[in-house]
C-alpha cells in the first residue's frame, strides 16, 4: 500500500523526487578509515580470496585508468563490478574484525598496520568503496552522455535481471560485526542497484537503457542492446534489505541507526521503496526512532537551558564577590 500522507510526513527529511541521480546527489557517505591503505593492497599473495589471473589483471588495469574507462566498456564493466562483488564474498567470511573496529580515518601508517593485521578486512573496504564510486560515476551526466546506465552493468540478459552476486553485499550487511562504514555503505549500494529496476525510476539518467562499449583499438563508443532492469529480480532483494533495516531501526543505539539512513533515504525515494517499507511495518519503527530522538532534543534543550541559567548566576555570584572584595580593598586603604 502507499503511505498515507500522515505516515510520509514521518520521514520528510527523506527525498521524494522519483529521481535517482538527484537521490544520489542527496546522499553521501564518509571515506573508509583504512582508504590510505588500498593502494597498497597486494593480490598474489591473498590466495584465500581465489582471484584468477584475469581478474587479477583486471583490477590492476582499474586502478591505473580512470573508472570512466573501465565503465566505457561493456565488458570490462560487467566483469569489473562481478570481480569487486566476488571479493566481497570471499573476503567476509574471513575478515578478523580489526578493521571493524576503527571508528576514525587512518593516517597512511594506521591504515598499513590495519592492513597487516587484517588484510581481508582492508579488501572489504576497499571493493565497497569501488563499488560506490562505480554507482555514483553511473548515475552522473557522464554516463547518460556515453549511454551507459546501473541496467546495463547490474542486470544481465534478454530479461535484465539482477545478477545473483548481489546477495555477497547481503552478506556483508548481515554479517558485518559491527563494521558500520561496510554496513552502511554496502546497504546504500545495494539500495542504490535495486533503485534502478524500480518503475518509478525509468527516467531517470542511471536507469536510461541504451549501453555502450569501445570498439577495438579505436576507443570509440558504439551503442549496445537496450536493456531495462528487471523489476520482478529486484522484489526479493529489496525485502531483504527492508528487512535489515527495519531490524536496524529496532535498536536503541544511535550507531546501529545510523548505518540505515543513507540506504533507506535512497530507497524511499521510489514509490516502490515507500510500499515496501510499508508494508514490511517500517513507518512504526521509524517513527519511534524519530520521537526518542525528539525527545532526546527537547531533554538536549532543557539541559541547555539549565546549564545557561546556572552559568549566569554563577556569573552574578561571582561578580558580587568581585564587587564585595573591591569595597573591603577600598575601606582598608581609607583606614591607612
Amino acid at each position: 500500500r502507499e503511505l498515507s500522507p500522515w505516515s510520509w510526513s514521518q520521514v520528510s527529511a527523506l527525498p521524494s523526487q522519483n529521481n535517482l541521480q538527484s537521490t544520489m546527489a542527496q546522499v553521501a557517505i564518509t571515506p573508509s578509515p583504512v582508504a590510505a591503505a588500498f593502494r597498497h593492497i597486494q593480490w598474489d599473495p591473498l590466495s584465500s580470496l581465489r582471484l584468477t589471473p584475469q581478474e587479477t589483471a583486471l583490477l590492476r588495469m582499474a586502478e591505473t585508468n580512470p573508472i570512466e574507462y573501465t565503465l566505457g566498456d561493456a565488458r570490462d564493466a560487467t566483469m569489473y563490478v562481478r570481480v569487486l562483488l566476488k571479493l566481497l564474498a570471499e573476503a567476509s567470511f574471513n575478515v578478523s574484525g580489526h578493521v571493524a573496529r576503527i571508528a576514525e580515518e587512518c593516517n597512511e601508517n594506521r591504515a598499513l598496520d590495519a592492513l597487516d593485521a587484517d588484510p581481508l578486512g582492508v579488501v572489504t573496504h576497499y571493493a565497497i568503496a569501488k563499488l560506490h564510486t562505480i554507482l555514483t560515476t553511473l548515475s552522473s551526466a557522464w554516463a547518460a552522455e556515453n549511454g551507459v546506465s546501473i541496467g546495463n552493468v547490474f542486470y544481465a540478459g534478454m530479461e535484465g535481471d539482477l545478477i545473483e552476486q548481489w546477495k555477497s553485499l547481503l552478506r556483508v550487511i548481515s554479517k558485518g560485526k559491527g563494521d558500520a562504514y561496510a554496513q552502511r555503505s554496502a546497504a546504500l549500494c545495494l539500495a542504490q542497484i535495486l533503485l534502478a529496476a524500480c518503475p518509478s525510476q525509468r527516467g531517470s539518467p542511471a536507469v536510461a537503457s541504451s549501453g555502450s562499449s569501445k570498439d577495438g583499438a579505436s576507443g570509440a563508443a558504439s551503442p549496445s542492446p537496450p536493456r531495462v532492469p528487471s523489476y520482478a529480480s529486484a522484489i526479493e532483494p529489496l525485502e531483504a534489505l527492508t528487512a535489515w533495516l527495519i531490524s536496524q531501526l529496532k535498536s536503541s543505539n544511535a550507531a546501529t541507526v545510523g548505518t540505515t539512513v543513507p540506504a533507506m533515504m535512497t530507497l524511499m525515494s521510489a514509490t516502490e521503496g515507500r510500499q515496501i517499507f510499508a508494508a514490511s511495518g517500517g513507518i512504526k519503527y521509524l517513527s519511534r526512532q524519530l520521537r526518542q530522538r525528539e525527545k532526546k532534543q527537547s531533554w538536549l534543550e532543557r539541559a541547555r537551558e539549565r546549564e545557561l541559567v546556572e552559568n549566569a548566576k554563577s556569573e552574578r555570584a561571582s561578580a558580587r564577590e568581585r564587587g564585595a572584595a573591591s569595597k573591603s580593598t577600598l575601606s582598608l586603604s581609607v583606614l591607612k
